[in-house]
């Protein structure tokens, strides 16, 4: 991770922290892997959902987004490719 092609940027907001979580989830989908990043089987969207036991720290990554709620509705939104384009690091 600490060598080239890839970069780290400080994540100094909740805002860009959601963005990047929302950006990681439909990652499979923006690359055509799926169709809906929902699907992905190897995604912690689904698994944060889940009232399953998990080392996810799944209640702080909702506490992110408010609650369950909002953090499905936020992920049903487009990508708004501009809004997180700032994330995207290819060369």
């Amino acid at each position: 991770m600490f060598q080239r092609p890839f970069k780290r940027i400080e994540i100094t907001t909740t805002d860009y922290l959601a963005n990047l979580v929302f950006y990681i989830h439909a990652n499979p989908q923006k690359h055509k892997i799926i169709d809906d990043f929902r699907m992905y089987p190897w995604s912690s969207y689904d698994r944060i959902l889940k009232n399953k036991p998990s080392k996810l720290n799944k209640e702080e990554v909702l506490e992110w987004f408010s609650n369950k709620d909002y953090f499905i509705k936020y992920h049903e939104q487009k990508a708004d490719i501009e809004k997180i384009k700032n994330m995207i690091l290819e060369a």
